[in-house]
């Protein structure tokens, strides 16, 4: 009985079976780690939008102009606002507070897919951040 050819089959196991799940899971990193960070921009500048609006309309609309410029359709970002669990894209703001002294708060998720493919995602989280901005004690209010 001849050993040759086995080094061969032991690679091909070795790359197939330790290297290729150690190599998707760098690859995923890449996509989590900027939607982590789109959220956290996306939810700043909503809160500031709203903040300087008087309107959480304001912020929505921030929200999904950021969102098409990332390539992210309706379905992969969700928007809550002061405390509320975020839903779609313009949220609703039922609990926010527009008064001096108050503090309106944006929470977006984004979907992250768990592994990206050229042929399509598979599996998948939200990922999001909070941010709450402080309206004005000296603004002029309507």
């Amino acid at each position: 009985m001849s050993d040759r050819g086995h080094a061969a089959v032991e690679l091909g196991l070795a790359v197939g079976l330790l290297l290729l799940p150690v190599a998707i899971a760098v690859l995923a990193f890449g996509p989590w780690s900027e939607r982590r960070v789109f959220a956290a921009a996306a939810a700043a500048e909503a809160a500031r939008a709203a903040v300087i609006e008087l309107d959480v309309s304001a912020g929505a609309a921030v929200v999904s102009e950021m969102a098409s410029n990332h390539g992210l359709g309706s379905d992969s970002v969700r928007l809550g606002w002061c405390g509320e669990t975020p839903s779609s894209q313009s949220g609703g703001a039922t609990a926010c507070s527009f008064e001096r002294g108050s503090s309106i708060s944006a929470r977006v998720e984004v979907w992250v897919p768990v592994v990206a493919t050229p042929w399509g995602e598979i599996g998948g989280l939200w990922v999001g951040s909070a941010h709450s901005e402080p309206v004005d004690l000296y603004r002029s209010l309507p």
